[in-house]
């Protein structure tokens, strides 16, 4: 009796660590990161020869910056980022006005490593040149799901600005219905958009942009 209990004991322990690895497995995954605005990682870098720049110290060729490797984007942002694409399209005089270069930086996030406002962050996406600048945070959400929970997230660290700052009313901090999306001004040249992802209605957008 006492064999036969202590090998259904033993038969019991090994089916126990045969199993701990999968406890877990329906867990949901904790992110890494909660993102609320303004706090892009830096996705490009100087290359090591000296660049070419202008008297404002602007780079003004692609040959100047390349695409960070996963490894050398800033902590803790690396340890969420799948990797990185860098795209550079020099801009002529006629349409900037001065010779420069557009650069779009990309980052693809690990799944489920970043959120916002209780949503999954798929993509940073920063697209830069002298004269304007347009950040953002592609959600796996769309409009209709994201939107509301963004706007709070927004309107609340903006009214805490403000307070902390004791800069303008706090009306100023309500967000504006528009055909194309939420928009809240946030200086004479730069403003939050919300709205849904032109290329995936599946998808929310949230971008930090500003035109000079």
């Amino acid at each position: 009796m006492d064999r036969s209990r202590n090998d259904h004991t033993l038969r019991l322990a090994w089916l126990a660590l045969l199993l701990a690895p999968f406890a877990h497995a329906g867990d949901p995954v904790r992110p890494l990161l909660e993102v609320e605005g303004g706090d892009f990682p830096v996705l490009m870098r100087p290359v090591g020869r000296a660049p070419q720049v202008d008297e404002e110290g602007t780079a003004t060729g692609c040959e100047s910056v390349r695409a960070r490797r996963v490894d050398e984007v800033g902590l803790p942002w690396r340890k969420a980022v799948d990797r990185v694409a860098l795209d550079c399209q020099p801009l002529d005089e006629e349409s900037a006005g001065v010779e420069m270069v557009a650069l779009s930086g990309v980052a693809y996030l690990k799944r489920g490593a970043v959120t916002m406002a209780g949503h999954p962050v798929v993509e940073v996406r920063l697209m830069d040149s002298a004269i304007w600048g347009d950040h953002q945070y592609l959600l796996d959400a769309d409009y209709a799901q994201a939107a509301k929970d963004l706007r709070r997230l927004v309107e609340t660290r903006c009214l805490q600005r403000r307070l902390r700052e004791e800069t303008g009313p706090a009306l100023a901090c309500t967000m504006t219905d528009t055909a194309s999306g939420l928009y809240l001004m946030v200086d004479e040249i730069s403003g939050i958009w919300i709205h849904a992802d032109p290329d995936d209605a599946r998808r929310t957008v949230y971008a930090e942009a500003w035109a000079d």
